[in-house]
């Protein structure tokens, strides 16, 4: 059974191999061919190295099964090749203890027998291993045929990466940040300042025209009064309507 199934992916593998030589040899011959004529070659040879494919991929199950059913019997095998080999260990000590004669034909037949039954199973064993070993091979092919695809097939599917820049990036370096950053603050604070001088026009000194503080009396540059003091206090205390014993 394994055997069958081991010949008949073995031809499958062989006819992925030399399709997919022959589209690398196509491959190298695309620049001196009629681009019409290579891609009707080219996707006849992968059309065909996909059929195959999946014919290896259906017979890769019971592959496996096959497998796992060698595995088995190997574990089975080695439990009866030990005891049978302890069963001719047992005899021989026993004869040396002198348990048995050697001449005793009963004995004699007895170890012989034992001996043949553990030799028939280590040939057994041995038998199994290989055959396994066999089909985890062509199960590795398998795997490696699988996983290779068929040549040019995946590139051309394969969608292009889009690498167009969708935003523009402004690279400001910090030093020109920083003077427009300084230049708005200069721009606001002169905005500033002019306000308050056009709101203190009250505190303009009337003599020489400099604007002082609000706080001053006196003008800081020509020490003029700033404003009328005797005013200011007949405002805030009206003398004639005081009664004042001189």
């Amino acid at each position: 059974m394994a055997e069958i199934l081991e010949k008949k992916i073995l031809d499958l593998l062989d006819s992925r191999e030399e399709l997919v030589g022959r589209l690398k040899n196509l491959e190298t011959m695309k620049p001196d061919t009629n681009d019409r004529v290579y891609e009707k070659i080219r996707m006849d040879y992968s059309t065909k190295l996909q059929s195959v494919l999946e014919k290896i991929n259906e017979q890769r199950g019971t592959l496996e099964k096959k497998a796992e059913e060698l595995t088995s019997q190997i574990n089975q095998k080695e439990t009866k090749f030990a005891e049978q080999s302890d069963q001719v260990d047992e005899l021989q000590i026993r004869a040396k203890l002198g348990e048995f004669n050697h001449d005793n034909d009963d004995f004699k037949n007895e170890l012989v027998q034992s001996e043949s039954d553990r030799d028939k199973t280590s040939g057994e064993l041995e038998k199994l291993r290989k055959e396994l070993n066999d089909l985890n091979g062509v199960l590795s092919d398998v795997d490696h045929a699988t996983s290779a695809g068929v040549p040019g097939m995946d590139a051309s599917v394969l969608p292009t990466p889009d690498t167009t820049i969708t935003e523009d990036i402004i690279d400001i370096e910090d030093d020109e940040l920083i003077e427009d950053v300084e230049l708005i603050e200069e721009k606001d604070l002169n905005l500033d300042i002019n306000d308050i001088s056009e709101d203190s026009d009250e505190n303009k000194c009337l003599n020489c025209g400099h604007i002082n503080p609000p706080h001053l009396v006196v003008c800081e540059e020509c020490n003029a009064e700033l404003e009328d003091l005797s005013a200011d206090l007949d405002d805030e205390f009206d003398f004639d309507d005081m009664d004042v014993d001189i």
